[in-house]
């Protein structure tokens, strides 16, 4: 028999169209990028094995998802591998679930981002209350959204995949007046 391979299409490979956008004048202001390929496992510790799990996540790209829960990222990996590795090391302790082709990561950086974030999010994305490294669960534009700040003006926003083309409209949109470059 042989082993399929599979390929992930990213859902907004036909609407993220690379180029500069919006306000014409002066430096881009946010710049915006389509994480994918991009492995994206659900970790959730069993009853009274938060702390060992969190410790077994040591040395993985791992976000608060929640109480005792995390979104565990890796790019360049064979298709369902990071789920097997997490699977295994992560057994007795929590359950995994792939997410991969279920949810779209956006990555937007630049010194007008938290602006931009700001205008569909109740956070507060101030840096002494947000973090490089917090995360929160919200919603923007009536989409549910993982939102982590990875970097001083860097943020990457999870959302489902079927949610992905409206958000992208939507957040593109919010970010005009500031001028944006999609890369």
């Amino acid at each position: 028999m042989t082993e399929r391979t599979f390929t992930r299409i990213s859902a907004l490979r036909d609407v993220a169209v690379q180029g500069r956008f919006g306000a014409d004048k002066g430096a881009v202001g946010v710049t915006f990028s389509v994480r994918h390929p991009m492995s994206i496992v659900t970790v959730i510790a069993r009853a009274g094995q938060g702390e060992a799990t969190a410790a077994a996540l040591k040395g993985y790209e791992a976000q608060w998802a929640g109480p005792d829960q995390w979104f565990v990222l890796a790019e360049n990996r064979g298709e369902g591998a990071l789920y097997r590795d997490l699977k295994a090391k992560l057994s007795g302790l929590a359950s995994v679930s792939d997410q991969s082709h279920g949810r779209v990561l956006l990555r937007l950086t630049g010194p007008k981002a938290r602006a931009v974030l700001a205008k569909g999010t109740p956070v507060d994305l101030h840096p002494d209350a947000f973090p490089v490294g917090k995360s929160a669960l919200t919603q923007m534009a009536h989409v549910g959204v993982h939102l982590t700040r990875v970097g001083a003006d860097t943020y990457d926003l999870s959302v489902f995949r079927g949610f992905a083309e409206s958000f992208w409209e939507w957040i593109t949109e919010q970010s005009e007046e500031f001028g944006y470059q999609v890369i």
